[in-house]
């Protein structure tokens, strides 16, 4: 398959490989090439399975020619985030305590891309433990930015998000505690979505929050994104809708930012009703009082059964468990009832707007090489509706004064997905 015919979309590979224009074997060699050489340079990979990509490719050609057609994603190379088990194939979760880790069975999610034709490619870098924003991890390398790579793809579904970027394949899953898959997918200039919380099984993929862990797609557009969503959710999966040419009568709800300006412009002009609202008063440390206390619950017994932590596990990882293990059970229990708090003011927002627009972080990709806290900040933005547990969807906005792409953020009440996903589709067809 010539290199400029690579397919801009999930829908028009599987209308080509359905017209006998390509083949499923020679689009996953020709992702297969492009890793090869780009490997080196990213680092969005920690196992590439290209035996088992080219042997289930063609698979899936052979069970096109006997019109076995699985549905949507039949043929088509995907990837998966290392902390998803994988049946046969190592799955790290970026940690060195789990370098050499073999699961017996496929995560849930892992099952129903699968089973729904699609071949996977390899296991993608994440922060250790999926422990951090930054893509940086201490055994396996860091992941770098396809747009820059002096600078970082963002975590923690780091190499899932560089996948996409840079063409290494047509889906990728992530998981997103907050903010995992909205912030790598702002900061390489792609779309990632985190569902509604609980609308897709997490069972089978290494927790890092049991009240947070989100699973859901990175995609290179709205339509690829809202397809695999059906697929990882077990849905029965639709053609997508033509992008809506309007948006009259959609009541939105803004939080400004200069990196917003143009985007706002835009969808004022699709004839959305922008209003700007409060987002209520938000305490970051309830958040992590439970995010930690429960990472330490998930791990703590393994970080203390282990001598040596500074040599088994990451700076970033000791930090969250030390602090876990100081977080009370008393303190854990005020954060919850402060989380109710905050949720219910945050759903009543929506009682006068349909969705909330806001910028996806409050700044674009940060260097490599900052201080931990600076990625840390870049979460802020994303932490509410991990906190709510509601949908919220990242889609390009442009991009800053270097050339670095910009996020848009739309989130929505509970299962309120198909709402956010017509608002980024609206706005992706105005900006082409």
């Amino acid at each position: 398959m010539p290199e400029g015919a690579f397919p801009t979309s999930i829908a028009e590979a599987a209308a080509r490989l359905r017209a006998g224009e390509l083949t499923s074997l020679s689009l996953v060699e020709r992702c297969l090439t492009k890793i090869e050489a780009l490997q080196p340079k990213l680092n969005a990979f920690i196992t590439v399975t290209a035996d088992a990509a080219l042997a289930s490719a063609r698979e899936r050609d052979a069970e096109l020619k006997g019109r076995h057609d699985r549905g949507a994603l039949h043929g088509i190379p995907i990837v998966h985030k290392d902390c998803f088990d994988t049946a046969g194939i190592r799955t790290t979760v970026g940690a060195e305590i789990f370098r050499n880790r073999v699961p017996r069975s496929d995560a849930t999610v892992v099952q129903r891309l699968a089973a729904a034709g699609a071949v996977m490619l390899g296991k993608t870098h994440m922060n250790e433990f999926a422990a951090g924003m930054s893509g940086r991890n201490a055994f396996f390398g860091d992941a770098h930015n396809p747009r820059d790579t002096t600078c970082a793809a963002g975590g923690s579904s780091s190499g899932s998000a560089c996948a996409i970027a840079a063409q290494l394949c047509l889906g990728a899953s992530g998981t997103d505690a907050g903010g995992s898959i909205r912030l790598p997918a702002a900061w390489t200039g792609i779309v990632g979505l985190r569902p509604t919380y609980g609308l897709v099984s997490t069972a089978g993929a290494f927790p890092r929050s049991h009240s947070f862990d989100c699973a859901g797609p990175l995609a290179a557009n709205v339509s690829d994104a809202a397809l695999l969503l059906q697929v990882m959710a077990g849905l029965e999966p639709t053609r997508p809708a033509a992008a809506p040419a309007s948006l009259a009568g959609t009541r939105l709800g803004i939080v400004p930012h200069p990196s917003l300006r143009a985007a706002l412009d835009t969808l004022e002009r699709l004839g959305a009703q922008l209003r700007e609202v409060p987002l209520p008063a938000l305490e970051e440390r309830n958040f992590f009082d439970i995010l930690l206390y429960e990472f330490h619950e998930i791990l703590g017994d393994e970080y203390r059964a282990k001598v040596q932590q500074e040599k088994r596990f990451g700076p970033v990882v000791r930090a969250n468990l030390e602090r876990g293990a100081m977080t009370s059970i008393e303190d854990c229990r005020a954060a919850r009832e402060a989380r109710e708090r905050f949720v219910r003011a945050l759903r009543q927002t929506f009682t006068a707007v349909d969705a909330l627009v806001m910028a996806t972080a409050p700044m674009t990709a940060l260097p490599l090489e900052a201080p931990e806290s600076d990625f840390d900040r870049a979460r802020q933005f994303t932490i509410p509706f991990s906190l709510a547990g509601l949908p919220a969807i990242s889609v390009p906005c442009g991009l800053d004064e270097r050339g670095l792409p910009l996020g848009m953020q739309s989130a929505g009440e509970r299962l309120r997905e198909p709402m956010i996903l017509r608002i980024a589709a609206a706005y992706e067809a105005a900006r082409r």
